[in-house]
Formats: structure tokens, C-alpha cells, sequence
């Protein structure tokens, strides 16, 4: 499967991960550098990112898998920026961003969440 028309990876792709020391392997889709994404699922949840500063910016997420999310913020994100993500009531978790788009932008769960 390629990229969809906006750009990203489509669900279960085989996407590059980083290796110990931060960087992604140049390698191909049969490599140890690569493995499948779990199917990401659509919703629409309301929720707080909360930012290393404690600063809390109202986002949507709006597709979530147990490693990861994308999201829509009212506010640029940075690439690579430790945040909290809290939805209703419960614990925040903590996630990586690691692409972003204007006002979407795309993380990694820090540990894995049940959905």
C-alpha cells in the first residue's frame, strides 16, 4: 500500500523506526528497521495536550491505535516535543510527536494504551 492522497501512510503500512539512538533507519521494507502499524481506528475525542511547560492546549483526536494518534490543535505543534495527553477524566498519558501538518499533527503513545 502507498501513501494515500494526503500524504500519510495508509492503515497496517509498514512504517521506518527509530533506532537506539533516535534516527531512523535508510532501509527497506524488509528490514528490521521496519515494522506493520497497528490499524489506527476513527474517532472524534475531545482532549487536553498538555505540553512539558504544564501549558494545556484543547485538541480533537481523530484516529488512535494502542501506539499512536493523529490529532487537530487550535495551535502549531513542534516535531519531536514531550506531551501528555489526557481525554475526559482519565490519567494523562505520556506521547512523542512526531510529524505535524499545519494544525494536524501525529504521535507515538510513550508506552502502549489499551483501547
Amino acid at each position: 500500500m502507498g501513501r494515500r492522497a494526503d500524504g500519510l501512510r495508509g492503515e497496517g503500512e509498514r512504517v521506518p523506526v527509530a533506532t537506539g539512538d533516535g534516527e531512523l533507519k535508510k532501509s527497506g521494507p524488509g528490514s528490521s528497521a521496519y515494522l506493520s502499524r497497528e490499524p489506527r481506528v476513527a474517532v472524534r475525542y475531545d482532549a487536553v495536550l498538555i505540553e512539558a511547560d504544564g501549558c494545556e492546549l484543547q485538541v480533537v483526536i481523530t484516529d488512535v491505535s494502542r501506539d499512536g494518534f493523529r490529532l487537530e490543535s487550535h495551535a502549531e505543534l513542534e516535531v519531536g516535543a514531550e506531551v501528555r495527553i489526557r481525554v475526559g477524566k482519565r490519567e494523562p498519558v505520556r506521547a512523542l510527536i512526531r510529524w505535524t501538518r499545519g494544525l494536524e499533527a501525529g504521535g507515538v503513545f510513550v508506552d502502549p494504551v489499551a483501547l
